[in-house]
């Protein structure tokens, strides 16, 4: 697995200052896209306080919504504000380092981790106005420290606090969605177990022509959760809901957490992943940062047994490793990589 070398979209328009859009970042097609109005939705949020005291109400809510949106905005989480604003300094600050500097941990043949970009399997696709820092941070032994940048001073420290702490809320959330479905909450959390946690730190500068480059291209997570956190005031995710897109507007304090494809085939459909997009701004630059969770890698990936024992099975089963193999090896669009996961009916 491997995403090939693109230049640095921040450097680039440090040099030029943003007014030129070199034609493999050009998507036009993205400008007409529906949007529907910030007041007109709004995506549900759900108060992780009450779901910790195994408030009835609270988790029929998750419920419906992990069914209906497959996004919420998760309010009075446990992670520790020092935590938190540590981690959005981090991040910031690494990415005002000077570009020799991030190229010192610059992603390898045949490395997803590191500084650069993904999905970039050739030469001619369009690409994303972003660069980012991918790491595997959990289990800690999985980790390749080589990738882990020592600028700024207690960056390892602080995601190492960061990953540990969004983890613990991700294996909290997929207990209670567990019991939501009628499974016991060892169903899940048992394919977890050395589950793998990667973390994506996201930089998206201006651009003068906002309206015809992408930030994120439309896509679906593969994974079971993810945990997203606004690093800074600018917005600039979007989730396509009944044809449409709908920008997101974050909580202060919130985390943005959505299903992912491995959570739609082990519930064979009922929860589903949700495909979202970053677009950018044309004056300010905007950060972010994911934490993806996914099984053990020695997890099987296919519709649960507990489940698909009621219903047909509408997802092939494969091992994890190929699964990941098959998510990365491709550019980015839309639902199509879960499609192809589907099972062909006669």
């Amino acid at each position: 697995m491997e995403s090939l070398p693109v230049p640095s979209v921040q450097a680039m328009v440090a040099a030029t200052g943003g007014d030129v859009v070199p034609p493999r970042y050009l998507r036009p097609e993205a400008a007409v896209d529906m949007v529907i109005g910030s007041g007109e939705a709004q995506i549900p949020i759900i108060d992780y306080g009450k779901l910790q005291m195994d408030n009835g109400e609270e988790s029929a809510r998750l419920h419906g919504v992990c069914q209906d949106w497959g996004f919420f905005q998760l309010i009075n989480h446990s992670v520790p504000d020092d935590v938190v604003e540590g981690m959005k300094s981090s991040i910031q600050r690494f990415f005002q380092l000077p570009a020799e500097t991030k190229k010192g941990f610059a992603q390898e043949r045949r490395q997803l981790e590191g500084y650069g970009q993904l999905f970039v399997v050739s030469e001619d696709q369009k690409l994303d106005w972003a660069d980012i820092l991918y790491l595997n941070t959990q289990p800690p032994e999985d980790r390749n420290m080589r990738f882990w940048p020592d600028q700024p001073a207690k960056f390892r420290s602080t995601l190492d606090k960061y990953s540990a702490a969004v983890k613990h809320i991700a294996d909290s959330l997929l207990a209670t969605m567990a019991k939501n479905l009628g499974l016991e909450p060892e169903t899940i959390a048992d394919k977890c177990v050395s589950g793998i946690q990667s973390v994506r730190m996201n930089y998206y500068p201006p651009c003068l022509q906002a309206d015809k480059v992408v930030g994120f291209s439309p896509h679906s997570d593969s994974d079971l959760l993810t945990l997203v956190m606004q690093v800074n005031h600018v917005q600039g995710l979007q989730i396509k809901r009944n044809g449409s897109w709908v920008p997101v507007k974050p909580v202060e304090g919130a985390f943005i957490v959505n299903i992912g494809d491995i959570f739609e085939i082990f519930t064979n459909g009922r929860y589903r992943s949700i495909e979202h997009r970053a677009v950018v701004d044309p004056k300010e630059e905007r950060l972010s940062v994911a934490a993806f969770h996914s099984p053990s890698i020695h997890a099987v990936i296919g519709p649960l047994k507990e489940i698909a024992a009621c219903e047909d099975e509408a997802y092939k089963t494969v091992d994890h490793e190929e699964f990941m193999r098959l998510f990365f090896s491709a550019k980015l669009e839309g639902k199509s990589f879960l499609d192809r996961m589907k099972l062909k009916r006669s």
